[in-house]
């Protein structure tokens, strides 16, 4: 059952995963996920905002689901990546993390990129019949700025006041945060639903390959 499961991820609808950037497999040998991050970059809006020096925060939220009367998380994951774009160069930069970031020719190779910095590990650990869900979301701004942002627009700069940051500091990043989102730029969430598939009690896989 999916109902308990949609109802602990934001609103984005299940997509096939024909027509989403995020592709979901399950290996037939210990039910470990597989992600292959497939084209974010397709939407004008996102490649212009990009272009425009705003850096973009790529976020995946993958969970491994129970399937049953009611559907229980079993296990979740995180991943997180950011593009930037430097227009003297010519060139992408992706981190992912790691200690350096990765310089990328063009937009066309971005989630390869992406991808070989990737790594969410995830599989069940007991007898049942599970799915996977996963979420990516590509924003301009990530989650937590936009919290803080809503923080700021009822006033509260308790951090500045604090003495954490300067009160003219924290004001004019959020009047900066207030303009990015007038204009319209954007944010992108797609997720996706693996087949379900059953483990039995020796840690045997079986039903991969159906729906």
């Amino acid at each position: 059952m999916v109902l308990v499961a949609l109802a602990s991820v934001r609103a984005a609808p299940i997509r096939a995963q024909d027509d989403a950037p995020l592709q979901l497999s399950v290996s037939p040998r210990d039910g470990d996920l597989h992600i292959r991050i497939g084209d974010l970059f397709s939407d004008h809006n996102v490649t212009d905002a990009l272009h425009s020096g705003l850096p973009l925060r790529i976020r995946i939220v993958a969970g491994l689901w129970k399937d049953g009367f009611f559907d229980s998380e079993k296990g979740r994951g995180e991943w997180r990546a950011s593009v930037i774009y430097d227009p003297l160069e010519q060139r992408y930069r992706v981190s992912t993390g790691t200690s350096t970031d990765v310089p990328v020719d063009s937009i066309g190779g971005l989630a390869q990129a992406l991808q070989q910095g990737f790594s969410l590990p995830l599989k069940p650990k007991e007898k049942g019949r599970y799915y996977y869900l996963a979420q990516v979301e590509v924003e301009t701004l990530s989650l937590t700025d936009l919290e803080e942002l809503q923080r700021w627009l009822k006033g509260d700069l308790a951090s500045a006041v604090a003495g954490n940051e300067k009160v003219e500091t924290a004001v004019g990043r959020g009047m900066r945060r207030v303009l990015v989102r007038m204009l319209g730029l954007p944010t992108k969430r797609y997720r996706v639903k693996s087949h379900t598939f059953e483990v039995d009690a020796q840690g045997n896989v079986s039903g991969v390959g159906g729906k």
